[in-house]
């Protein structure tokens, strides 16, 4: 049995063949006192060869992962892998139970407590356990996300910079084999305690995604992310081209970077209001466009504010909700990085 803190988890995480099972999260509380909480976890592996650890509901408003990972389990055989597969489909099983971004047991935000931690509440743990079982085991980690409730993104990997040229071309090469329409380059730890960071401190290729948003299940980015992952795996060596072929519904993407670290800028609301959106999506707006209108709740005799883009690029990231509130971002907007750039800036 594998075990840290309050979770266990029974399946022979290296046994060949297929197998599934449960990461259990023991809890007491007024619900959960005389029982476990349970998280699907299988295990596909088909002989020597790399392995991937491939990860969905890290948040629980996110649900691409979730389906993406589950469809990997179902539709492949040990004899479509080369070497082994590990889904973890529901990482923080409380929070997708809850339908929210955060633990509702502890508060706890998964993609901000890595490594994790004994004897600090639920997600810590869960988030312990992954470093200290999985991890290991580990030569690739993807982590699947999507905008959750309050945000849509541009179906896009993450490429982390991390100042070590080798690990850097890595990177490069995996998003660029995911196959998504876009990359946004981040730096090192931007967000901090992310499983990014933990996968990258334990010698794993690393890569992320978001794949759409608004708690809701988008078709395009469903698609984009169930093409991206096959390629990924058959160019790692990790699933048979034949079964990429077999179970594509589309071809890959030749990837676009975009800058979503210090070229990026945010465009916030502050004031509550009304937000009209001015631009779309995935659009390329001017410093200095107008983006927004922001409309007094209370007195309709008052202009509205105009927000403006504070540089150049594409609109990353868009708020959902037309509600907003003082310090509410409403989009990201960053540069497009030309290809020749970003090899020069890996170096």
């Amino acid at each position: 049995m594998n075990r840290y803190d309050t979770v266990t988890c029974e399946i022979d995480l290296d046994a060949p063949g297929k197998a599934s099972g449960w990461i259990d999260l023991s809890h007491s509380d007024n619900r959960h006192d005389f029982g476990v909480i349970r998280s699907p976890i299988g295990v596909i592996a088909g002989g020597e060869g790399p392995t991937a650890l491939v990860v969905g509901g890290n948040h629980g408003d996110e649900y691409e992962g979730q389906l993406i990972t589950r469809r990997l389990f179902e539709a492949l055989e040990p004899q479509d892998v080369a070497g082994r597969l590990i889904l973890v489909p529901a990482l923080n099983m409380p929070a997708v139970m809850a339908r929210t971004r955060v633990s509702p047991l502890d508060g706890g935000n998964m993609n901000r407590v890595f490594p994790g931690a004994t004897g600090q509440g639920p997600t810590r743990a869960l988030a312990g356990f992954l470093n200290r079982h999985l991890l290991p085991r580990a030569g690739l980690v993807i982590d699947l996300h999507s905008g959750g409730g309050t945000t849509n993104y541009l179906d896009a990997a993450y490429l982390t910079l991390t100042g070590d040229p080798a690990q850097d071309r890595r990177g490069a090469a995996l998003a660029r084999a995911f196959g998504l329409p876009w990359t946004m380059v981040v730096g090192l730890g931007s967000t901090g305690g992310d499983l990014d960071s933990a996968a990258l401190a334990a010698g794993c290729a690393m890569i992320s995604c978001e794949l759409g948003g608004m708690a809701q299940v988008s078709p395009q980015s469903l698609g984009h992310g169930w093409n991206g992952i096959l390629n990924l795996l058959a160019h790692e060596g990790i699933v048979a081209p034949e079964a990429t072929k077999r179970l594509a519904t589309g071809p890959g993407c030749q990837t676009r970077f975009v800058d979503l670290g210090a070229g990026s800028r945010q465009v916030t609301a502050m004031r509550h209001a009304l937000a009209e959106p001015l631009v779309e999506l995935g659009d390329e707006v001017a410093e200095g466009q107008p983006v927004a209108k922001l409309y007094d709740l209370f007195d309709i005799t008052q202009a509205p504010q105009v927000l403006t883009a504070p540089v150049a690029g594409r609109v990353l990231i868009r708020r959902r909700n037309g509600l907003v509130g003082h310090g509410d971002h409403l989009f990201v907007i960053g540069p497009e990085i030309a290809p020749e750039a970003l090899d020069r800036r890996i170096g």
